[in-house]
């Protein structure tokens, strides 16, 4: 069974980063061995496949309203244990100069449609929120 380590941390955005083309992303950084390491973070500008591969975390972007990281992490948590198994650490090469990791790509597919599907769900009411 994979381990996954979901990152409590939520970083914050105002209206203006917002509006200035900050963004968040949902991280996965293979460890290798079974094991994930899930969280959120800010980032002022895209972040660039090659260089994260490097250190083996995967992202995708996110919508501004997104704010559920357990309730996601849950709802996709067959296929991140999957893509966590399947991630294999590996040491830097002539052959491999940018992938610290290998990992089945069609995990990561089946969870960057669990995170979208997440975030275009139909939210219920709440007594908190009635608009929402």
């Amino acid at each position: 069974m994979a381990s996954l380590q979901v990152d409590p941390a939520r970083p914050a955005l105002t209206s203006e980063q917002t509006l200035t083309g900050w963004r968040r992303e949902f991280c996965v950084e293979l460890l290798g061995e079974g094991q994930a390491r899930i969280f959120l973070r800010a980032v002022e500008s895209p972040s660039l496949k090659a260089d994260e591969l490097r250190q083996a975390i995967l992202f995708h972007r996110l919508g501004a309203a997104f704010d559920d990281l357990e309730g996601c992490v849950a709802a996709a948590r067959e296929p991140l244990e999957h893509l966590a198994r399947t991630a294999v650490r590996q040491k830097p090469s002539q052959d491999n100069l940018f992938a610290a990791v290998t990992y089945d790509r069609g995990a990561w597919d089946r969870v960057v449609n669990g995170v979208e599907r997440w975030q275009r769900r139909p939210r219920s009411a709440s007594p908190r929120d009635p608009n929402r």
